[in-house]
């Protein structure tokens, strides 16, 4: 998370510049509610509301351009490689929650195709989805290890929305 907020100040200028630490914006800072550290789980993909009271240290430019009481964002678990690499684990997203049915329609390249956050009964995911027949069928990005997942639809998986932006590192974990 600390590093999220230098890399959001990074990129939130309408022009590409450097942003010098020495910047007072970058360097002010507020104490936020994060999340519980017991019930903290970064290994597993969640909503950031959902996380709990825990209290930490934030830059204030990372929460300048997040719509925090309007919108809603999830973080991808660092265990989650179900969309690697086009979302590595520990990427922010945010998610548009008046876009929960999946379009039937052709995608250019995986790159057009939308990806949506989901919530099971004990966890959440993000991937790609189709529904078919009563099944929200989960797809994740191509890899050999990683399986289509299949859930009753609506009893069993619940669309949050679509995602919509996402913030994360280009060097990080890889599966």
């Amino acid at each position: 998370m600390s590093d999220f907020g230098r890399d959001q100040a990074r990129f939130a200028p309408p022009k590409t510049q450097l942003v010098s630490e020495s910047d007072e914006s970058v360097a002010e800072t507020i104490v936020v509610p994060l999340g519980s550290r017991e019930h903290l789980k970064l290994d597993k993909t969640n909503l950031l509301s959902r996380l709990g009271a825990i209290w930490g240290t934030v830059p204030i430019r990372a929460l300048q351009h997040l719509d925090l009481k309007n919108g809603a964002y999830g973080v991808i678990g660092a265990s989650d490689f179900t969309m690697y690499p086009l979302l590595r684990p520990g990427s922010i997203v945010q998610i548009d929650e008046n876009q929960k049915k999946p379009a039937q329609a052709k995608w250019r390249d995986e790159h057009d195709r939308p990806i949506y956050f989901i919530e099971l009964r004990e966890e959440f995911i993000c991937s790609w989805c189709e529904i078919r027949e009563g099944m929200l069928l989960a797809l994740p990005y191509p890899n050999p290890k990683r399986e289509i997942r299949r859930f009753v639809y609506p009893r069993e998986a619940e669309i949050i929305g679509r995602v919509t932006s996402v913030a994360m590192h280009l060097v990080g974990p890889q599966p």
